[in-house]
């Protein structure tokens, strides 16, 4: 009870603080670079989550997750293109379309379990993936997928230098996304969710119909997941087949086990650090003095996925519960220290 007494200001106002950072006079996030590194990052933060609300919340292993998101970007990039709705119509009717494919996905993905059900989701997810390289009725670009037109947009969200509008809308539904999933995770289904998480057989015994409730986690997360894929349309300005790889998913599981599942903060932290890690090492190897360096050496580096696997191992091993499991641990022998 104390400690939500006083997280909840301190939040609101690290919140408010990042929300006024670009207009408040010369500071880094004032800057358009930065503010889209952030807005992108926010991104990958709230994609977390919404992975987080399947793998840490209920316990199920899905690596086809990144298709909800991919369907957010591509469906909503499609009617726009077409003049077919606004942008705001299309990103309802995208998530609508998200949901109703992840009820689809799910309905049958959840007569399995464990490691069947994560091989079963990998192969919709790839499906998918394969279906928006091939051109699927000429709407999808194939390989080099499609670009936005930036037009059939609202005129705030186009130029450098609006950066700051898209970093709003991302900081925005990062917030929407988290208050979603506490409330979800806080009421009585998400109670069933952890149960289910913890012992099934215990949820069936007690008379609760647990494949339904696995059903809304799975399309609670993809219509946030589409959501995302809206905003992320905006940071991009294009949809690409990469946003529906297999390796979106999985590095989503490493957001989620780097800050720590179940706490809700911890994935949006992982997330968060995960897109500026790996944005930076991109930078770093562009550099002059990378080249210097040995090729045995430089090489594997030159590869973000090769240093964030390292630290993935490096966390599974040293530091299980990720980054908000280390902070709990550390909290609980300060007071614990205090209390001899």
């Amino acid at each position: 009870m104390l400690r939500w007494k006083y997280s909840r200001p301190l939040l609101t106002i690290f919140i408010a603080l990042l929300a006024l950072a670009p207009v408040l006079g010369s500071n880094p996030l004032s800057r358009p670079g930065l503010q889209q590194t952030m807005a992108v990052a926010f991104i990958w933060g709230g994609l977390a989550l919404t992975y987080d609300l399947l793998f840490g919340f209920t316990g199920l292993l899905s690596f086809g997750h990144a298709l909800y998101f991919a369907t957010g970007v591509y469906v909503t990039c499609i009617l726009i293109n077409h003049e077919i709705v606004s942008w705001w119509l299309a990103s309802l009717i995208s998530i609508a379309v998200s949901a109703l494919l992840a009820f689809i996905v799910g309905s049958a993905s959840l007569r399995t379990s464990g490691i069947t059900f994560a091989m079963v989701t990998l192969a919709f997810g790839e499906a998918g993936h394969v279906i928006l390289e091939r051109n699927f009725f000429n709407l999808t670009g194939g390989e080099n997928g499609i670009a936005l037109n930036a037009d059939l947009i609202p005129s705030f969200w186009i130029s450098v230098v609006n950066t700051k509008y898209i970093y709003w809308t991302a900081l925005a539904v990062l917030v929407f996304t988290y208050a979603v999933i506490w409330w979800v995770t806080e009421s009585s289904a998400g109670r069933v969710f952890a149960a289910l998480r913890d012992n099934e057989l215990r949820v069936q015994v007690l008379g609760l119909n647990t494949q339904r409730f696995k059903l809304l986690a799975f399309v609670i997360s993809a219509a946030l997941a589409a959501l995302l894929g809206d905003v992320m349309l905006l940071a991009a300005g294009s949809a690409a087949p990469r946003f529906a790889d297999a390796g979106v998913t999985i590095s989503l599981l490493l957001m989620v086990v780097l800050g720590g599942a179940v706490t809700r903060w911890g994935a949006v932290i992982g997330g968060i650090f995960y897109s500026i890690a790996t944005t930076r090492m991109q930078d770093l190897t562009q550099q002059d003095s990378f080249k210097t360096i040995p090729k045995w050496i430089g090489g594997p580096i030159s590869e973000p996925a090769f240093i964030l696997g390292l630290l993935f191992i490096f966390v599974v091993m040293f530091a299980p519960g990720g980054l908000s499991g280390a902070y709990y641990r550390l909290r609980l022998k300060a007071i614990t220290k205090k209390s001899q």
